[in-house]
């Protein structure tokens, strides 16, 4: 249903990215046919394209690049969702009960290149904040000043994003092979 409705949602702003676009070049076309032969002329009206259609056409396309995002995040969501019920089936009672608490809530982007599912742990170590502490464990991941110097040894890690995900990165690589693995185990047993 969701996909339905941001389907048609990203045909409309196509639709409506399109028709500025068109109305631009029929300005720009009826402008050309006014002109003289002259080049400076013609220099002069291509640059007397109406800038508000142009500017509502790129709102348009950055709509839609949004939506995209949007899309692209709920399907992350919904892969996480699948994961924590198929836990939930497969394991015993104790892990049934702590599993269903676990709810998957949007993730925040980020402008690096973590992915959804290490964003997903991301949210619900920290919050997405760099500077979060819990007793001696910092940032991010909420990883002790041991990890920090095992997986980004002689970094600055405090307050550095791109420093404690590669430390992050390294610690999940190396204790549990794969994101989805530390998932499956923040999910049985509340942390990671």
């Amino acid at each position: 249903m969701i996909a339905m409705m941001l389907n048609k949602v990203l045909l409309t702003s196509a639709a409506i990215a399109g028709l500025a676009l068109t109305t631009a070049t029929q300005q720009l076309n009826n402008n050309k046919s006014k002109v003289s032969a002259d080049k400076t002329a013609k220099v002069s009206t291509a640059a007397a394209v109406n800038t508000k259609d142009v500017n509502s056409a790129v709102s348009s396309m950055n709509s839609v690049k949004s939506l995209q995002l949007s899309a692209t995040n709920a399907d992350s969501d919904a892969t996480v969702q699948n994961l924590s019920n198929d836990q939930s089936s497969s394991s015993n009672d104790d892990s049934q009960a702590s599993s269903s608490s676990a709810q998957v809530q949007p993730v925040s982007t980020q402008t690096t290149t973590a992915s959804g599912d290490i964003q997903w742990l991301i949210s619900r170590e920290s919050g997405g904040n760099v500077n979060a502490r819990n007793g001696s464990m910092y940032g991010l991941g909420q990883l002790s000043e041991a990890a920090y110097a095992t997986y980004a040894p002689g970094q600055n890690y405090e307050g550095n994003y791109d420093v404690q995900l590669q430390a992050m990165q390294g610690y999940i690589a190396d204790r549990y092979g794969s994101v989805s693995n530390a998932i499956a185990h923040f999910q049985s047993n509340g942390w990671y």
